[in-house]
């Protein structure tokens, strides 16, 4: 049996992360974030949507403690079939990519998405009200996120909102490097 082809979505704070993965979730795709394993650990209400600072915070908490190879082996039992695709959203550390590397050696592709400052601001700032930009741009767990784009076996600039030119590239990716059916 071959592997599943599975994706790896890094990139900075608003370059596009979730809308990629979105997009690949609309093409069949299975779909989950490393953020949904940390929340997993929220004790505050239910129906609450845990704050970004939060989740960067318990972020760090595991990255130092658990370690993001434990952190990956959760999020991957949030994939209901780990045999069939899927793309992970949020990868930030060079371990994250790793992780997936080793356990999909000829199924993984690791796509990093990059978006000029400005342009990331803006778009934080249409949804994220918790804490500023600056606040989550520059927060400790962010930072791992600045080297993977040299580890990606494919990076697309995401400075437009041409969802259109995004969803062409995961295509000319995908078809690229895993033969996509």
């Amino acid at each position: 049996m071959s592997e599943p082809i599975v994706v790896g979505i890094s990139g900075q704070v608003s370059a596009g992360k979730t809308t990629a993965g979105k997009m690949l979730q609309y093409q069949g795709f299975q779909y989950a974030r490393i953020s949904q394993a940390i929340k997993t650990r929220w004790d505050g209400p239910k129906n609450e949507k845990p704050p970004r600072s939060w989740y960067q915070e318990m972020g760090m908490h595991l990255h130092s403690t658990i370690g993001q190879r434990a952190l990956c082996e959760e999020t991957l039992l949030l994939i209901p079939n780990p045999l069939a695709r899927f793309v992970i959203d949020g990868l930030r550390w060079k371990e994250d990519v790793q992780f997936f590397k080793d356990r999909f050696p000829t199924g993984f592709v690791h796509i990093h998405l990059t978006a000029p400052t400005e342009i990331r601001k803006e778009r934080f700032e249409r949804r994220e009200k918790d804490i500023s930009f600056e606040e989550a741009d520059g927060h400790e767990v962010e930072q791992g996120v600045l080297e993977l784009h040299e580890r990606a076996d494919a990076v697309f600039d995401n400075s437009t909102d041409d969802k259109a030119r995004l969803e062409a590239f995961l295509s000319r990716v995908l078809e690229r490097d895993c033969h996509a059916d």
